[in-house]
């Protein structure tokens, strides 16, 4: 079923056309929203609400201007984002200039977990860590978009990819050594 059937179909509110988007997307949107949330009963959540949204904004959604996957996506993180905007992440702010933004390169390391054990390890990272991981690594958001979207400076945004990505390598030296 194309995206264009399946959007058409969920425009005249057709149940089965909407349980076919959900389908269609629900596993993808829940590893989404698992790299946002503490446990899997909050990504549930994240879900549940992202795709209320997706079927309230639907006829925003315009099939020659890009993916539906992309869209969905999209509003997903943007509901994720509201979520832990109204519960008023804390940011420790730092001067970027102090941090490197590389790590060595593991990736043999990570080759080695499985996606199920990195969602785990993301999930143990402090909120604002995790966030903004999530956004910049996994999303592709600037460091401006981020400070944007989560109204702090970007070089809040910077020192918390560090942050992350440090605690990161941390947690994963101890598994493997383990």
């Amino acid at each position: 079923m194309t995206d264009e059937l399946l959007v058409n179909g969920c425009l005249r509110e057709d149940s089965r056309y909407q349980q076919a988007l959900y389908d269609k997307y629900k596993a993808e949107m829940f590893m989404v929203c698992m790299r946002y949330a503490k446990s899997k009963a909050e990504a549930e959540d994240f879900l549940q609400d992202g795709f209320v949204q997706v079927f309230r904004d639907l006829h925003q959604f315009d099939t020659a201007k890009g993916s539906l996957q992309g869209w969905v996506r999209r509003v997903v993180v943007n509901k994720v984002l509201q979520h832990l905007r109204k519960k008023k992440l804390q940011f420790a702010s730092a001067d970027v200039a102090d941090f490197s933004n590389q790590l060595p390169n593991n990736e043999d390391v990570l080759s080695m977990l499985s996606a199920k054990e990195i969602i785990q390890l993301i999930q143990q990272l402090p909120d604002g860590y995790r966030v903004v991981f999530s956004l910049f690594m996994l999303e592709g958001f600037s460091h401006q978009e981020i400070a944007e979207q989560l109204n702090i400076s970007e070089s809040t945004s910077k020192s918390q990819l560090h942050k992350a990505r440090h605690s990161l390598q941390r947690s994963v030296n101890e598994l493997i050594s383990s």
